[in-house]
């Protein structure tokens, strides 16, 4: 049923992207994270990201429906609690692509509701990259996300929840500043209290200061451990 649900996702993706987009990209995105408790308010993620391409097309060129392995993060972010709800955090990612590296420091905010029956979090971020091509890349991110159980009023062992996320990126590298927009529904299964799977849809759009936008398509699979 796992791969059934996948394949006819990235069918779906890809044909829907085929039709209808000038400048796109579709494939997938895996990951995992694996969070670490190291002092009794302070907690360490350390997140290993693959991404896929299925097919692609580019402004004034054909289709390519060829599979590629784009690029590998992998990246550290550690947190502190500073009250019951919020906490503060500093991290570097490292990127391989086209054999070469990337490099990339963050500072973020980040809040946690928990209501009756959802859980609403607050993120913002602000991040450096660096590389020896191209020019430094600075942004500035919001994130809102929400998670609800699709059992009862609380995600328990063995029970499935729903997540959504919106976020907004503002983008300055030169003289040429942009905006992103990611919007992500996923579907999760949380096997035990330290281990959660997700499958999800991932849509992006940037590119506004161009002729024609540039929008991606991702089915996403996180797995996600706590020790």
């Amino acid at each position: 049923m796992y791969k059934l649900t996948l394949t006819g996702l990235l069918v779906l993706l890809t044909s829907f992207s085929v039709f209808s987009q000038s400048n796109y990209r579709a494939g997938s995105l895996t990951q995992i994270n694996i969070n670490a408790k190291v002092a009794e308010t302070w907690k360490l993620n350390t997140k290993l990201e693959a991404r896929q391409i299925f097919s692609s097309r580019q402004p004034g060129e054909v289709v390519n429906n060829g599979f590629e392995y784009e690029r590998t993060d992998l990246g550290f972010m550690l947190t502190k609690k500073v009250s019951a709800d919020n906490s503060l955090g500093g991290g570097y990612m490292v990127r391989m692509e086209d054999g070469s590296f990337t490099h990339r420091l963050s500072q973020q905010f980040s809040s946690v509701n928990t209501l009756e029956v959802l859980s609403i979090a607050h993120r913002v971020v602000a991040d450096e990259t660096f590389n020896n091509v191209d020019p430094a890349e600075f942004r500035l991110r919001y994130r809102l996300g929400m998670e609800l159980p699709l059992n009862g009023q609380q995600v328990d062992p063995k029970e499935f929840y729903g997540k959504f996320n919106n976020e907004y990126l503002g983008i300055f590298a030169g003289s040429n500043p942009d905006l992103e927009i990611r919007g992500l529904l996923s579907l999760g299964y949380n096997a035990a209290d330290n281990n959660k799977l997700e499958l999800g849809f991932e849509y992006r759009i940037n590119g506004f200061n161009e002729s024609v936008n540039a929008q991606q398509f991702w089915v996403t699979i996180a797995w996600f451990v706590s020790i």
